[in-house]
C-alpha cells in the first residue's frame, strides 16, 4: 500500500499518487462501498485532514513538528512542508525510505514547477511528476559507464561532436548553455558553453530522471509502431519544458533553464540545457519566500522577540531580489511594489496600524509570486533537425556499440537481491 499526496496551504488535495490497496484502506475508515466517491480529491483532503491540521500547528504554533507517525497496523505516515504545502506518504515502507522518497518527491517538484506549487493544478504537471517518480529508481542501468565507454575512444568522439554542432545550436539571446548525450541513465559527455555555471551533481541526478522517462515512454510507443523522437506528452511539442536547476548555498533547485530532449536512437539521448539567464532572481526569490514562511510563522506562535531580525533578515533578501530584477531589466513596478510592501510590513509590526502584519505578510506573499512568475518565461526555440543528422553521423562509428551498453538498461526494481 502506497500513497504520495500533496495538501495546498488550505489543506485541499493538489497532487495524488496512490494504489488500489490505499483507496481500499480508505474506503474502509469511511464504510463506503463505492469507489464514486473515495477518489475524489475533496473526500480524501476531509478524511486526511485532522492529521495534516495537527501536524501544521504543532509546526506552526508550538515549534514542535513531527515528522512521521507509526500505526498499530505498520502503515506509516511521514511528513514534510515547503512553501505552506504539505507533502506526505502512508504506506507500510520502512521510514527512512519513506523519508528519503518524500526528499526526491519534494525536490522533483521544485526541479519542474520551481516555486510555483500551483502548476500541479494541471494535469499535465501532474503527468509528468508522476512520470519521474515511476523513474528515479531505474538508474544505475549502465555500471561503470564512464569508464567502459570511455575505453572506446565515444566519450572523446561525443565530446568533439557535442562541440561540433554546438555552432548551430547559438541562441541569440541565450549564450550560456550545456549540452550532452545521455546513454540509458548514464551520462556520455558533457559540453558547456563558456561562461556557463557548472552544473552540481544533483542535476545530473534530475536530467537522469527525465532522461529514464523519455525513453521508457518511447521504448513503450516502439512496440507499439511509433516514430522516433514522438512528442512526449508531458513537454511541448518540441519535447523542451523550463526546469529549475540547482543554485546558491542551499543547492535547492531555482535557477530557471530551457531542457530539449532528442532521441538519438534508442536509450541514447541529446540533451540541450538552455540558461534562462534568471539563476540570480531566482536564488534572492527562494531565498525571499523561506523567510517569509517563517516569519508569518514567528507571527502565528507571537514570538515577538524573533521579530525584528526576521524583518532585518526579509529585507535583506528582497534587496538581493530587487537589485537581480533590475539587473534582469525586470519591470520596475515590481520593484517598487516589492519595496513599498517591505515598509508597510515593517510599520505594521513595529507601529499601530489599520492593517496588521498578517495582512501585510500576506500582501508581501502576493507580490513575490509576481516574481516568481518570472521563473516561467517562455521558452526559446531551438531547432535541432539539421543538428541530430550531424550528430548521427559524427557517432555513426560508435552507435551501435552504445546501442549495445544500453540494451543493459534494466530497473534495480526487479533486480534480484
Amino acid at each position: 500500500m502506497k500513497a504520495i499526496l500533496i495538501f495546498d496551504s488550505v489543506n485541499d488535495l493538489l497532487y495524488s499518487k496512490w494504489d488500489e490497496e490505499f483507496l481500499s484502506r480508505m474506503k474502509s475508515f469511511n464504510d463506503q462501498e463505492s469507489n464514486e466517491t473515495i477518489t475524489d480529491s475533496h473526500h480524501i483532503s476531509q478524511l486526511l485532514s485532522p492529521i495534516i491540521t495537527s501536524q501544521r500547528i504543532m509546526a506552526a504554533q508550538f515549534s514542535n513538528t513531527y515528522t512521521s507517525m507509526q500505526c498499530k497496523d505498520k502503515t506509516s505516515i511521514v511528513f514534510d512542508e515547503w512553501l505552506d504545502h504539505v507533502f506526505m506518504i502512508i504506506s507500510e515502507d520502512n521510514i527512512d525510505d519513506s523519508h528519503r522518497e518524500l526528499l526526491d518527491c519534494k525536490t522533483l517538484v521544485q526541479h519542474i514547477c520551481g516555486q510555483n506549487i500551483n502548476l500541479l493544478h494541471s494535469l499535465v504537471y501532474q503527468d509528468w511528476l508522476s512520470m519521474l517518480l515511476d523513474s528515479r529508481l531505474k538508474g544505475d542501468s549502465i555500471p561503470g559507464a564512464s569508464g567502459v565507454i570511455g575505453e572506446s575512444g565515444a566519450t572523446i568522439a561525443a565530446l568533439n561532436a557535442l562541440k561540433t554542432i554546438s555552432k548551430e545550436l547559438k541562441t541569440a539571446s541565450h549564450q550560456h548553455y550545456h549540452l550532452m548525450l545521455f546513454v540509458g541513465d548514464k551520462i556520455l559527455a558533457l559540453y558547456s558553453s563558456r561562461g556557463s555555471d557548472d552544473l552540481m551533481p544533483p542535476d545530473l541526478i534530475l536530467l537522469s530522471t527525465q532522461c529514464i522517462a523519455a525513453q521508457e515512454y518511447w521504448n513503450d510507443l516502439d512496440q507499439l509502431g511509433g516514430t522516433q523522437n514522438s512528442r512526449l506528452p508531458w513537454l511541448s511539442e518540441q519535447n523542451s519544458a523550463i526546469v529549475n536547476m540547482c543554485a546558491g548555498t542551499s543547492g535547492s533547485p531555482c535557477a530557471p533553464h530551457s531542457l530539449h530532449l532528442v532521441e538519438v536512437a534508442p536509450r541514447i539521448l541529446f540533451v540541450a540545457l538552455i540558461d534562462m539567464d534568471l539563476r540570480e532572481v531566482g536564488i534572492a526569490a527562494h531565498l525571499s519566500s523561506q523567510i517569509l514562511m517563517n516569519l508569518r510563522k514567528i507571527l502565528l506562535q507571537r514570538n515577538l522577540e524573533l521579530l525584528p531580525n526576521s524583518l532585518d533578515t526579509l529585507e535583506a533578501a528582497l534587496k538581493k531580489t530587487t537589485d537581480a530584477l533590475r539587473k534582469n531589466k525586470a519591470n520596475s513596478n515590481l520593484c517598487s511594489r516589492l519595496t513599498s510592501r517591505m515598509l508597510e510590513l515593517r510599520k505594521s509590526c513595529t507601529t499601530t496600524t489599520p492593517l496588521t502584519p498578517e495582512t501585510t505578510a500576506t500582501a508581501m506573499h502576493t507580490a513575490l509570486d509576481a516574481v516568481i512568475e518570472l521563473l516561467k518565461p517562455d521558452i526559446p526555440s531551438l531547432r535541432t533537425e539539421q543538428p541530430l543528422k550531424d550528430l548521427k553521423t559524427l557517432l555513426a562509428p560508435y552507435i551501435e556499440f552504445l546501442q549495445v551498453k544500453a540494451r543493459r538498461y534494466f530497473s534495480l526494481g526487479s533486480y534480484p537481491f
